[in-house]
């Protein structure tokens, strides 16, 4: 039997990310309450170590929500976003984690609903998970 997700960090943009989490609230869209929040300027400076960290202080998953390929309010390169994300995903493998407990979502700037669907999506896929790791 699967534990219950306790706990997902969502590191979103301040631009995109952060309007789709907005968006949710005003429409009043509802996700789970063990979703924290933390708004970042820019995904580029979420590094491989501050998700390990995340993980290293009780999250079950975290997600990247960020703007859509081409819409960085920085322009900065979306590449260099997945390779930290990919270099992630294969730290925590080597960490007995499972890679679905690490998510990178994009979204159009205010569409609660995606978000919304997106966050859920993943917190099903992280309690379906069963990291080798006990915590």
């Amino acid at each position: 039997m699967n534990k219950p997700v306790k706990n997902i960090i969502v590191f979103a943009c301040n631009w995109d990310g952060l309007s789709c989490v907005e968006a949710a609230t005003q429409q009043g869209l509802r996700y789970p309450s063990t979703v924290r929040i933390i708004r970042v300027s820019c995904l580029s400076r979420v590094h491989s170590g501050l998700i390990l960290k995340a993980f290293e202080l009780g999250a079950d998953g975290v997600m990247l929500l960020g703007c859509e390929r081409g819409n960085c309010h920085f322009e900065k390169d979306t590449g260099l976003i997945e390779q930290e994300y990919q270099k992630t995903q294969s730290v925590l493998e080597l960490l007995g984690f499972g890679k679905e407990q690490l998510a990178l979502a994009r979204m159009p700037r205010g569409d609660g609903a995606s978000f919304v669907k997106q966050v859920m999506n993943f917190i099903s896929e992280v309690e379906q998970a069963q990291p080798s790791v006990s915590r």
